[in-house]
Formats: C-alpha cells, sequence, structure tokens
C-alpha cells in the first residue's frame, strides 16, 4: 500500500500540470492502461468484506484518478439523467468521459453481459457521445478468453471502448 501512495505521489507531481486539463478521450484511456495500479489481491482481499468487488476496485479507480485529474473532476455514480436514475460508476469532467466497470467474473453469465451492453448503448446515447464511454473490466489473465473478447467486440462496436486490466 505504501508504494501505490508513493507512486500516486509521483504520478501527481510528474502529471498534474498538464493531465488535469486534458479532457482528451484518448489520454484517460492511457492513464487507465499505464498509470493505474491495482493491487493484486483487490479481487480476493478479505479486510474489504461487506463492500463488492466492483465497490472495492472503483473506490481504488477513483482515488487514483484524482490523484491524476484532480478531485473536482473525477465523480462516482455519474448521473446519466433520464427516467431511471441510472448512474456511471466514475465521471470524469462532468460529463465528457464516463467509465463503466465491471469484473470478468460476474460476464460468465448472460444476464449481466446483456445488462453491460444495455448500460453501454444507453450511455452513449443518453450522456456520453459515441466512443466516450470506457467499459473498464478488471480479471485474471486467464478470465480474458473467447467470450471476453466477444464482448470486447460488441461494446467497441456500439459506441464503448472496451479496457481490459488484468490482475494476477
Amino acid at each position: 500500500m505504501q508504494k501505490i501512495k508513493e507512486l500516486l505521489q509521483t504520478i501527481s507531481c510528474t502529471s498534474n500540470h498538464v493531465s488535469k486539463t486534458n479532457h482528451d478521450i484518448d489520454s484517460v484511456i492511457v492513464s487507465l492502461s499505464n498509470q493505474i495500479i491495482l493491487p493484486s489481491s483487490i479481487l480476493r482481499d478479505p479486510k474489504y468484506i461487506g463492500e463488492s468487488k466492483e465497490g472495492k476496485v472503483q473506490n481504488n479507480i477513483l482515488k487514483q484518478l484524482q490523484v491524476i485529474y484532480g478531485a473536482e473532476n473525477v465523480q462516482k455514480e455519474y448521473s446519466i439523467g433520464g427516467y431511471w436514475g441510472m448512474r456511471s460508476d466514475l465521471d470524469l469532467f462532468d460529463g465528457k468521459i464516463g467509465i463503466e466497470l465491471k469484473i470478468a467474473e460476474q460476464l460468465k453469465k448472460a444476464t449481466n453481459v446483456e445488462r453491460l451492453i444495455g448500460q453501454t448503448i444507453y450511455y452513449t446515447k443518453r450522456k456520453y457521445s459515441y466512443g466516450n464511454l470506457i467499459v473498464l473490466v478488471v480479471g485474471k489473465e486467464k478470465e480474458y478468453d473467447a467470450s471476453m473478447r466477444e464482448i470486447e467486440n460488441i461494446i467497441n462496436s456500439i459506441g464503448g471502448r472496451f479496457i481490459y486490466y488484468k490482475v494476477n
């Protein structure tokens, strides 16, 4: 945990000036791919009893993105608007870029895949312009299989930007 805090401080010192003002989807994707660090134990750590796996990941990424882009630019549970009170897991720059988080093992059930596809369609139509919704799936390397690649292809074809974050 201390190493993560030190790395966050280093990232903060080296990227504050540029990143906090950059509202570009590609810079956020680079940050998620290269700067965000999730501990390998995040999906099985017993200290998070009572908090869902997705909630653990959401809070961890939220804190890191707030260091990179500024706390004022990153929110969780951001309202999409509309009739059903739907919310994206994370939002950057007040509705410009959304992040929907999923845990890979949850996407083994067809109902969860259907829900994710529906969320992607609705969120891109309602709030985030085409290509400004990131679907971030966190899972083990072995879970990135043919079914996950199919989900990736579908998400990318309907306006989302799929990222698979591998943890050990």
